[in-house]
């Protein structure tokens, strides 16, 4: 059984959303019973999250390395690659056959599992939500130094949607009724602080194999290149920066998932279109 453990430092604000109230997007939390006795709601990273990070990495490195044309790929194959696929089909009719094979030519999808057809096949990543060093959290950490309250990292930005009928662009407009009523718009959204760090495992399971040890280096290394990478929700405005800490080294293991895609680029292919 391999275990990967690693720790993240964030390096700008993080926000991992649960919806929002008014205009404040809310950040996501987890009940915690500490050890006095208390109830806290503590900000997390869901193992999902971390998932989906992992397979899109996967899947775009795939992508590219097979050169796929604009337009070729059907729903249900880009389904497959980057959300695991859909059951379409009622049986349970399961392919032996397109199992192995995927195993052996595009061994990524199956250690992260996928659905195809009537099938849904397991794979064998156990991941675990990163949770935030912090007091309450203390009995689940690896690390318990120097603990902060969960508090102690949680902020709010802010932000604001220009009215344009304020500025040079009202040149352009028709200033009707419309125009007219519109309004600035002040936003928020509650985040955790640069500097807050969250500790999680990923996990395989007694059923991996070395192929699924190397693509999970792959993933780490295509998720998070020279120990930096994004995490959760508003990436595109500078949110999730983070640093990444492992226990076990993964840099440079990605050429390994590329050299397996080179070699095998008709049979993916084909395989694509069978499962989906």
């Amino acid at each position: 059984m391999t275990i990967i453990n690693y720790g993240l430092t964030l390096t700008s604000p993080f926000h991992h959303g649960a919806g929002t109230q008014g205009n404040t997007s809310i950040l996501r939390t987890q009940t915690v019973h500490t050890p006095d006795g208390r109830i806290a709601q503590v900000p997390f990273l869901s193992a999902n999250s971390i998932r989906h990070g992992l397979r899109n990495a996967l899947a775009w490195e795939t992508v590219k390395t097979l050169q796929v044309e604009p337009g070729s790929l059907t729903k249900g194959q880009t389904d497959l690659l980057f959300t695991g696929g859909a059951v379409t089909e009622k049986g349970a009719q399961t392919d032996l056959e397109a199992y192995r094979q995927a195993a052996r030519i595009l061994p990524w999808l199956t250690m992260l599992g996928y659905a195809s057809k009537s099938d849904i096949i397991e794979g064998t990543l156990r991941a675990s939500d990163a949770i935030l060093a912090c007091a309450e959290n203390r009995g689940r950490l690896r690390d318990t130094d120097d603990l902060k309250p969960a508090g102690y990292w949680r902020s709010e930005e802010f932000g604001t949607r220009m009215d344009q009928a304020t500025s040079p662009i009202a040149a352009l407009m028709d200033m009707g009724a419309e125009a007219a009523g519109s309004t600035q718009m002040i936003y928020s959204v509650q985040t955790l602080s640069p500097g807050a760090r969250l500790e999680g495992s990923l996990e395989l399971s007694a059923a991996a194999t070395d192929m699924d040890v190397r693509m999970l280096k792959a993933a780490l290394d295509l998720w998070a290149p020279d120990g930096k990478t994004m995490l959760a929700a508003k990436t595109g405005t500078g949110y999730g920066r983070a640093t990444i800490t492992a226990d076990t080294p993964y840099a440079g293991a990605a050429g390994d998932l590329r050299g397996i895609i080179s070699d095998n680029k008709p049979d993916i292919l084909g395989l694509l279109e069978a499962l989906a």
